[in-house]
């Protein structure tokens, strides 16, 4: 205990002697405890200019939150700090209470204390602003949060500014360079600015009408208990004060609104210029750039390359920052070509900002190194998963030793909370919980593992074993009532399952490959956006398995998955060669023979017809009513395409029936092509009765409405309810906007005889010139057969009659002289628009399919 004799210093009543007195106390209490200056002020929290200060005696009334905090640092008892809390002056006496415009000058730039939003630094966050904007106005304490880097401070300071008027004080306070919870008290005090006689929060935000004052605590996380601990004194004892607050982590308080910052939308693309000149990624990377190399500009040459840089940089505005950084002597194409080492290209050369976010590496780390041990063990291994994933797939290959599986729902919500995971919600009642991974973190946390010994390769080796067990389990899925929702449960995993096979690959383990991809066919189907990825797996495994019945139904694999991206002649390749390697009889054989002859039918091409009866027939003969029935339906499909109407009711009703079997469930493409034929053949009651099924049996979580609000928007159309077709029609282009559908081309074919039959011709063109070009880029020639005739109709109504009636000669010609013929909707909006034409001479031409793409060419030329 010190000596009563050291602390005996009642008498002292002037304000310089008392600051001399505690400045002498100070400096013997440091010495004694064998203290230098630079370690007192890392123990107390507090900063060495802050101990000069006091030893020096230039502050004559030290605040009590410093002196507690000395107090601690020195390590005195409950007496002997009570005693050093006098000495500095705080006894009992009432303080006065300090206004910030008492301490502050009396400039107009006195309302805004600390750092300054910049002029231009603030990219695509327009709606965030607003939001933001919003909930100040509303709420007491609001914090962002998210992954460093991702511009949380920049957000914070502009919705300050946004939301502050002439007569409201911001005050920023960095927390970077604090160093206990403790201190955080004392650093608000420092960013106010007060003068020496202020000594307590409480001075400085007492008598404060609301809107008077918005305190900003910038960089939270690493004090989260003392930041928690104020704000909720603030907003709970002090009215006219409002907090927002930037952290990786929320402070968890009762009264805090929550918002994540997303990192900026980066192009869906690299071929839409318009698209990537508008990404707010782009727009960011182009102007930092362009502070270092003042001609750059955003061209349709380089577009490509600066859409696929802010993609790899997952749009982290820290990550485009420090990479534009680097044009200045290094070109696009090289960053881009760099970022595979991304953490040493973009080191520098930032020099300002928190220390800990100068450099990429070290914001991230600055997040990895205050998890707990099992949290960033499970971050680490999570980075093999690839994104997005699944809670079943984190205990499936991510547990073990210091990690419970009963523990992975607490763990992955630390990592969500601390911004290093992100939830996915888009598509979550389709396809449950899912996480996903910044690139720039997963690599991070890749090198992580990698630097673990054998880490790596064991939960890379986990991936492919989990992946084998997991398509084990689909065996008979196809024939369940839940195989919609067992096959995208699979694919929420789609990217695990790239994990896996690229280590298959690796080991050559192509049997097991093979295993893993014949499993995982049907849940490549339910998103185009990866059936990419199942096609050069399927392909890739084809050409290295031993067995050629394998072999083959791989390449049935690659052949489905092409026809649903829309490259139908790969289908037809891929089909053509499964054909050759499958016994036809068996289930396989049954599909391959199925899609060749559907991709057949697309190509027109004869000798899929011809294949047609004795496909049926031994589709008939298989044992599995499920396969048989789909058979049966594709081959109905085909025979619609090619005009043979009452065949292909024939068949698509002899799959309506075998509904009744147990393992056979609807399908509302079967039933939409039932309401097809019934259009066709002039039956609208039939029709509508169709494509209402078609809507029942739909999954009501389908992401691809497109199906069945277009075909019944044909059926409202023929109906003559032109208002609710439109209104479907709104419907479907909303999805078309989202991905490619396959039906997407029914959808602008209806748009345009809408726009035409509403006197919009400029409508209709742009409609008709979509639905072409989008059937010539896929190859889907037959349906070209039922868009042509319109385009006829679209050009008359532009005054281009001599175009029209061209396009329409030649028309009637393949009518009279090819196959298939037109079907009955075509002919008839045909024959409308063809009053003067008469059939052109040439005709028959030897190849359907080039004579019909040479016409879709001409007609663009025409529309264009």
């Amino acid at each position: 205990m010190l000596c009563q004799e050291r602390l005996g210093v009642t008498g002292l009543s002037d304000t310089d002697g008392r600051g001399r007195s505690i400045a002498n106390l100070l400096l013997d209490l440091r010495v004694q405890a064998g203290l230098s200056q630079e370690e007192l002020a890392e123990r107390a929290g507090l900063s060495v200019r802050t101990i000069r200060e006091l030893e020096a005696g230039r502050v004559a009334r030290p605040r009590k939150d410093s002196v507690r905090l000395l107090s601690e640092g020195l390590g005195l008892g409950p007496e002997d700090a009570e005693r050093f809390l006098a000495t500095a002056g705080h006894g009992s006496a009432a303080r006065p209470v300090v206004s910030v415009a008492s301490v502050a000058p009396s400039a107009p730039t006195a309302r805004w204390r600390g750092t300054r939003p910049i002029p231009d630094g603030l990219v695509g966050r327009e709606d965030e602003l607003l939001e933001l904007e919003g909930l100040l106005r509303q709420n007491r304490l609001v914090t962002l949060v998210g992954p460093g880097g991702v511009g949380k401070t920049e957000l914070a300071l502009a919705a300050a500014d946004r939301f502050s008027g002439a007569d409201t004080t911001v005050v920023v306070v960095d927390l970077t360079t604090v160093q206990r919870d403790a201190a955080v008290p004392s650093a608000i005090l420092d960013a106010f600015g007060t003068a020496p006689g202020t000594s307590d929060l409480d001075d400085v935000l007492s008598g404060r009408q609301p809107g008077d004052l918005v305190i900003v605590e910038d960089n939270a996380e690493h004090v989260l208990d003392g930041v928690a601990t104020v704000a909720n004194r603030m907003v709970r004892s002090f009215p006219g004060v409002g907090v927002l607050v930037t952290s990786r982590i929320p402070l968890g308080l009762p009264d805090e609104v929550v918002r994540r910052v997303q990192v900026l939308g980066v192009p869906s693309n690299d071929e839409d210029f318009a698209e990537i000149e508008a990404s707010p990624a782009v727009v960011m990377f182009t102007r930092r750039v362009a502070r270092v190399r003042p001609d750059f500009r955003l061209t349709p040459e380089n577009a490509r390359t600066v859409a696929r840089l802010c993609r790899r940089l997952d749009g982290l505005p820290l990550a485009l920052e420090l990479a534009a950084a680097r044009a200045g002597s290094l070109s696009v194409e090289t960053i881009l070509a760099a970022l595979d080492d991304r953490f040493r290209l973009l080191s520098g050369p930032r020099r300002f900002g928190a220390p800990h976010q100068r450099t990429l590496a070290d914001t991230i780390a600055w997040s990895v190194d205050a998890l707990s041990d099992p949290a960033r063990q499970l971050l680490y291994r999570a980075s093999v998963l690839g994104s997005p994933f699944t809670l079943d797939a984190v205990v499936g290959v991510c547990t073990g030793s210091p990690i419970e599986a009963a523990d992975v729902p607490m763990l992955l919500a630390e990592l969500v909370d601390k911004s290093l995971l992100q939830p996915v919600h888009e598509f979550e009642q389709l396809y449950g919980a899912r996480y996903k991974m910044l690139e720039t973190i997963r690599e991070h946390a890749y090198a992580g593992l990698s630097s673990q010994g054998d880490d790596l390769t064991e939960f890379q080796d986990r991936a492919v074993e989990w992946c084998t067990t997991y398509v084990a389990g689909l065996e008979g899925a196809w024939s369940s009532p839940d195989r919609d929702r067992r096959y995208r449960a699979a694919n929420a995993n789609s990217a695990l399952f790239e994990v896996a096979l690229e280590r298959a690959a690796v080991l050559a383990q192509w049997d097991v490959a093979a295993r893993i991809v014949l499993g995982f066919r049907i849940a490549w189907q339910y998103q185009a956006s990866v059936a990419e990825s199942g096609i050069r797996w399927a392909t890739v495994c084809a050409d290295n398995v031993n067995d050629k019945e394998v072999a083959g139904m791989l390449r049935a694999i690659a052949g489905r998955l092409s026809n649903l991206t829309g490259d139908v002649h790969e289908a037809r390749r891929h089909y053509g060669e499964a054909r050759q390697l499958i016994p036809g009889e068996t289930e396989m054989g049954l599909v391959a023979r199925g899609g060749w002859v559907s991709s057949g039918s697309h190509l027109l091409d004869t000798q899929s017809l011809a294949e047609i009866p004795a496909l049926v027939q031994d589709a008939r003969k298989h044992g599995d009513v499920q396969r048989s029935a789909t058979v049966q339906a594709i081959c109905g499909l085909a025979l619609l395409r090619w005009g043979r109407l009452p065949e292909a009711k024939e068949l698509l009703l002899a799959w309506e029936a075998a509904l009744v079997n147990p393992g056979v469930y609807p399908d509302e493409i079967a039933y939409m092509a039932l309401s097809r034929v019934e259009l066709e053949l002039g039956n609208v009651s039939e029709a509508r009765r169709w494509a209402e099924l078609a809507r029942e049996v739909q999954a009501s979580d389908d992401p691809e409405r497109t199906k069945v609000a277009g075909c019944l928007a044909m059926v409202e159309f023929h109906d003559g309810r032109y208002d609710e077709a439109r209104r479907l029609l709104d419907e479907a282009e909303a999805d078309i906007r989202g991905h490619r559908g396959y039906f997407d081309y029914l959808v602008m074919l209806y748009r345009s005889r809408l726009a035409r039959a509403a006197g919009e011709p400029e409508q209709a063109r742009i409609c008709i010139r979509d639905a072409v070009s989008r059937l010539l880029a896929e190859g889907r020639v037959v349906y070209l057969l039922q868009v042509l005739p319109e385009a006829v109709a679209v050009l008359h109504a532009l005054g281009k009659s001599d175009a029209g009636d061209a396009l329409c000669g030649q028309l009637l010609a393949w009518q009279r002289t090819m196959d298939p013929p037109m079907l009955p909707t075509a002919w008839a909006v045909l024959q409308e628009s063809c009053e003067r034409a008469s059939a052109a001479a040439g005709w028959p031409e030897p190849d359907p399919a080039a004579a019909v793409q040479r016409l879709a060419a001409d007609v663009l030329t025409s529309l264009s």
